[in-house]
């Protein structure tokens, strides 16, 4: 027979399934926070395959591969200077398995009129390199100096095609900035990304592209395309006799970076996986190799430096745009 004791200790459990149940589903702890990641993680490109930024993806989606223990599959979702890639993103949960490589055009997407989100929707993880842009013409032209094609374009006004990625983007930016310092204008042929703008300055659609010079070396060595200048603040170990904007007299030092992105509402302790393993990739002899082998520099930057230089590159190319009329 069951003792008072007894009764008050079973009503005093049933109480606490009562409230549990009511609470919601049980589930038990062990299966309450699963490891992240347990599961493939997504990495979206916004531009084509063979573009400066896909070869980036590709390389950090193989040593995150390695860092966290799960395939990290690139996804190309070309169009609209990388605004599809990023509203994919945005369409996605905020749960670290959908991020996006981007570039600093990201910074110059935010202005657009048809775009619909802003950089609070996003998370920065990380950056991850720096890369200086170039100026760079077909063989068949007869430039032989940034001199040479400066004084050209200065007589004949948008006579010149230079190609580039997207109609609107870092390239483009960085572009007008050295045309507006150098006092000359050009007539800008967008392309889907990187990739098709090589193709075509390869193939001569073009006279000239705005590029960033690690990606045109097998183009440069198989006598196709020159580099007239580039946008660093000293010349490269790679093009020793290509000189700067700086040193030919215009003051124009500029580079493109690259990097990681999630959604806005990500956990903390996710985004700082994420970050923490871009470190360690960056750190490999696999990643340094890379950055020699594409003529660029290391440029790791956690989640709040990340967020911070994208809001100071969004404030620079909006006044940009503004005094140019773009």
């Amino acid at each position: 027979m069951a003792t008072m004791s007894h009764l008050r200790a079973e009503s005093r459990v049933r109480r606490r399934l009562l409230a549990a149940m009511a609470a919601g589903p049980w589930v038990p702890a062990a299966h309450a926070q699963p490891v992240y990641p347990s599961r493939p993680i997504t990495l979206l490109c916004w531009s084509a395959p063979g573009s400066p930024v896909d070869v980036y993806a590709r390389m950090m989606s193989r040593l995150l591969a390695v860092e966290l223990g799960q395939p990290v599959v690139v996804e190309n979702r070309v169009g609209a200077n990388g605004i599809i890639a990023i509203n994919a993103l945005l369409k996605q949960p905020p749960n670290g398995y959908t991020i996006a490589a981007v570039t600093t055009t990201l910074a110059s997407l935010f202005s657009e009129p048809n775009v619909g989100f802003k950089l609070e929707d996003l998370q920065p993880i990380a950056r991850s390199q720096l890369d200086p842009f170039a100026l760079v013409v077909h063989n068949s032209t007869p430039f032989r100096s940034v001199d040479e094609f400066v004084a050209f374009a200065r007589r004949k006004p948008e006579y010149l095609s230079v190609g580039g990625p997207f109609a609107m983007g870092s390239h483009r930016v960085a572009w007008e900035v050295f045309s507006e310092a150098a006092k000359f204008r050009t007539t800008w042929i967008p392309y889907p990304g990187g990739g098709p703008a090589l193709t075509a300055i390869a193939g001569g659609q073009v006279e000239a592209v705005a590029t960033n010079p690690g990606n045109v070396k097998a183009f440069v060595n198989a006598g196709k395309v020159r580099i007239l200048a580039v946008s660093s603040d000293r010349r490269l170990e790679d093009f020793p006799g290509v000189p700067t904007y700086r040193e030919r007299g215009w003051d124009v030092v500029r580079y493109q970076w690259r990097g990681l992105t999630a959604r806005a509402g990500t956990p903390q302790p996710i985004v700082d996986r994420l970050a923490s393993a871009v470190q360690r990739a960056q750190q490999s002899a696999e990643w340094k190799a890379f950055l020699r082998g594409e003529s660029q520099l290391d440029g790791f930057q956690g989640p709040e430096d990340f967020r911070s230089l994208i809001a100071q590159d969004r404030q620079e190319i909006e006044t940009l745009k503004k005094r140019l009329g773009l």
